[in-house]
């Protein structure tokens, strides 16, 4: 018998390389709600930042575009997820959090 996973909701906040400009970072944000879907979890809801200023130096950049993606999936996509936006050139960092 398969027992189900419970659907929980995580976010992911993005940071993408200044180099993209304001474009090339909304596209990559695109392409990285596309993968998550791909691997079956919900977009709930997304909040574009824009261009910030690091508290410090990340590879040699002081800036970068913040991105926070809401999804609703269950907990064994998230170890999917991570493989495919490791892949990603243009992103800089991610951090994907579980909320309650």
């Amino acid at each position: 018998m398969l027992v189900q996973e419970k659907v929980m909701k995580y976010e992911i906040m993005a940071i993408y390389k200044n180099d993209l400009g304001e474009e090339g970072a909304a596209n990559l944000s695109k392409k990285m709600q596309e993968i998550i879907t791909s691997l079956g979890a919900k977009v709930v809801e997304t909040n574009f930042w824009g261009r910030r200023k690091f508290a410090y130096e990340i590879n040699h950049s002081t800036e970068g575009f913040y991105d926070v993606i809401s999804i609703e999936c269950e907990s064994s996509i998230v170890a999917k997820l991570r493989v495919k936006l490791n892949l990603l050139s243009g992103l800089v960092r991610y951090l994907i959090t579980a909320q309650k």
